[in-house]
């Protein structure tokens, strides 16, 4: 299974919860979880420079997906598509699930309600796994 982890799960691993790292060092076995270059700059956005090295350790462990054109173009679509339907999506959650959408990521994120272009399909685990 390949993984795409949102923002939010790298901001928990960042704080030190240990369900995230526990989940995480799973992951770790079993494959190499992936990033949007969306979810990098977000992290370095609200990174303190105290928090640089620990946060380059982190991300260092982790592929990095580029956006292209065609994730740039569905993430468009999305926002106007589910702003039609009253959901204000974020660009930059947009570009998330589309990148997931688009290679066919499992995205794993506690923010399920950001993502709806991912609510109907399977590439989509609540973390952590509560309501």
């Amino acid at each position: 299974m390949s993984i795409l982890l949102d923002t939010n799960f790298i901001i928990g691993l960042l704080r030190g919860s240990q369900s995230y790292w526990d989940y995480f060092e799973g992951l770790l076995e079993q494959t190499v979880p992936e990033i949007s270059a969306v979810t990098r700059a977000e992290i370095y956005a609200g990174c303190h420079p105290s928090e640089e090295r620990e946060t380059e350790s982190l991300l260092s462990c982790l592929r990095t997906v580029s956006v292209d054109a065609e994730i740039a173009d569905m993430a468009g679509r999305y926002v106007y598509a589910f702003g039609r339907r009253g959901v204000n999506l974020h660009l930059e959650d947009a570009i998330i699930g589309a990148t997931a959408v688009y290679h066919q990521l499992t995205l794993v994120t506690r923010n399920t309600s950001h993502f709806p272009m991912l609510s109907l399909d399977k590439n989509l685990i609540r973390f952590p796994n509560h309501q």
